[in-house]
């Protein structure tokens, strides 16, 4: 047997009755037959579906999705839901990013087809309103959000203690003996975790942590020590190269080790990705300075090659080389200055007179990669730049791999999921490593729900249904319904105090209910829309004493414009719709 919601009386009676029997009226109307049908083969299938054209060929999940974000009407609008599914959040100018209506945003995000990111519970929107919150100095700065925050944890009226908050919002909450861990009271930990401002950054690959963490270093890294004990940079350095063994002795020993020296601990270990490490720091490397003797360098090849390199020489003989670095600077008839070969020369002084610093591979590779980190997405992008793909092979130990287009963008483009990929059956564990430390291609891992997806959908579907049947009696009485999560969802969207208003004008409900609320005329809408967010900030401060939306989320505001809302719609309606100047009084 159905059952239908009621509601006895009008205006803030009816509004009072509503309020005490909800909680039971809705519990009855969940488990009438057709709703608990639509439910359960909801609640047991949606984590199925993979993709948009999935969704909307299922005519009974499409019902309770859009349902559930009250987009009901829009159930035989296929290609149009069928965009929004499919838009890229991330670009600004896509289809569910330049629709009015909140709600396609919402659904779209919920979804996620169209990026990344995947799909996320709808309730991961609430707290969105800080959006633009970077930092602790932008949210002290702004004091609607700051009371927004500290009245989320129960601290309201402290926004005047600026210092004292600054510390507690830039706090590590992983440090049992930060400053807001070590207050006594746990609210000060609560409202630090809204933000967690001193979290660490999250990276996409391991490459982007690699950079990330080193970059953290401003001075350098002078030893093997010091990289050891940043245990973040060291944990990056660990997956980027892909290493196994992992103990703080042995990657010491690695990092120490002379790559130049053949007889060097790290080339004994018949495994090159701890050689490239080891090379990419370059902590075990000789100092070109203090080679005096000629033959010195000359015998070591893989020291003289980067001793060239400096001067952006190539190979020469051994003969030649030795002429040159043997030659007397100041004799014009040496052999060095018949050459005239700049380049030889300064090489020739260098060995002589002091070296230029010899950057490592790491530091090479951050400083061409750092400002395009967020712009690379594709393997053909970094074998196609030169400089950076050149840096990007050197610290793998893969230099000799430059002009080896084809298989580099083969491996880089290797679909990581499947294990018999080009990249993860090669024979180099370094090209293993260096395909899954930019991972271009990760694989189609499919959709993964969030736990209490299913269930968070189907309460939305079952309370806006109840509001439906609602407004079948009293339409009044579904809008005041409504009010709490529609203001909550603009708040939600962020931005600043006109953004809210914009917000509240674009959403039909919300339009209503502050139109009656303030005793707006029905020609307001005609008005430009710059006027109409003036005359509604005006009112809205006469009548409740705030200009900004979000100050109205607190329950004696929600209970203030809603009550006033009925009173002077029930007012209206028993009045035909007829202007009365009693009326204005309100």
């Amino acid at each position: 047997m159905s059952f239908t919601p009621y509601v006895f009386g009008t205006g803030v009676t009816g509004w009072n009755f509503l309020q005490r029997t909800r909680e039971q009226q809705q519990e009855v109307f969940d488990k009438s037959p057709v709703i608990d049908r639509q439910v359960q083969d909801f609640t047991q299938r949606i984590t199925s579906i993979q993709s948009a054209d999935e969704l909307l060929d299922d005519y009974s999940l499409l019902t309770v999705t859009l349902g559930a974000f009250g987009l009901d009407e829009d159930i035989g609008n296929r290609a149009f839901i069928k965009q929004v599914l499919e838009s890229d959040l991330d670009d600004p100018v896509s289809f569910a990013n330049r629709l009015d209506d909140s709600r396609y945003l919402a659904l779209a995000e919920s979804f996620g087809f169209g990026g990344d990111a995947g799909p996320t519970l709808p309730s991961a929107r609430a707290g969105s309103e800080f959006a633009s919150v970077t930092s602790a100095d932008d949210l002290l700065a702004n004091g609607t959000l700051l009371r927004k925050a500290l009245s989320n944890v129960g601290l309201e009226g402290l926004e005047n203690n600026q210092f004292f908050l600054q510390k507690v919002l830039n706090s590590d909450l992983t440090d049992p003996e930060s400053f807001a861990n070590q207050l006594g009271n746990p609210r000060y930990a609560e409202l630090a975790a809204q933000f967690n401002f001193a979290a660490p950054p999250e990276y996409e690959n391991s490459i982007q942590k690699l950079v990330g963490e080193f970059n953290e270093h401003t001075e350098g890294l002078a030893s093997a020590d010091d990289l050891l004990a940043d245990e973040a940079l060291l944990q990056a350095v660990i997956e980027t190269f892909d290493l196994e063994r992992t103990s703080p002795d042995f990657l010491r020993r690695v990092l120490e080790s002379d790559t130049t020296d053949p007889d060097s601990f790290v080339n004994q270990l018949d495994d090159d990705r701890y050689v490239a490490v080891s090379a990419a720091f370059g902590f075990g490397r000789p100092d070109l300075n203090d080679i005096t003797d000629p033959e010195e360098l000359l015998s070591n090849p893989a020291l003289l090659e980067e001793a060239l390199d400096l001067f952006g020489l190539i190979s020469y003989s051994e003969d030649y080389l030795r002429q040159v670095l043997e030659s007397d600077l100041s004799d014009p008839n040496s052999f060095v200055n018949q050459e005239g070969n700049q380049a030889l020369y300064d090489f020739a002084d260098a060995f002589h007179n002091g070296w230029p610093d010899l950057p490592s591979k790491m530091q090479v590779f951050s400083d061409e990669i750092t400002g395009r980190l967020d712009e690379l997405d594709s393997a053909t992008q970094l074998v196609f730049d030169r400089s950076l793909f050149e840096a990007s092979l050197d610290i793998f130990g893969l230099s000799h791999r430059i002009t080896d287009f084809d298989v580099m963008t083969r491996t880089l483009d290797s679909d990581l999921s499947s294990s018999i990929s080009y990249a993860n059956l090669h024979h180099d564990k370094r090209m293993t490593a260096m395909a899954h430390a930019f991972a271009f291609n990760e694989g189609a891992a499919g959709q993964e729900y969030p736990e209490g997806f299913a269930e968070e959908l189907a309460e939305l579907f079952t309370t806006r249904q109840f509001e439906i049947q609602i407004g079948e009696t009293d339409q009044n009485m579904r809008l005041a319904l409504a009010f709490e999560r529609e203001l909550q969802t603009v708040a939600d969207a962020g931005g600043s105090e006109d953004a809210h208003w914009y917000g509240i004008i674009g959403s039909p409900p919300l339009k209503t209910i502050f139109e009656s609320a303030l005793g707006l005329p029905s020609s307001f809408g005609q008005l430009d829309v710059d006027r109409q967010v003036e005359e509604m900030k005006e009112r809205t401060f006469a009548a409740f004493g705030t200009t900004h939306p979000a100050d109205l989320l607190e329950p004696e505001k929600l209970d203030e414009v809603r009550n006033r809302f009925l009173l002077l719609s029930d007012l209206n309606s028993t009045q035909g719709g007829v202007s009365d100047p009693i009326l204005s009084l309100f």
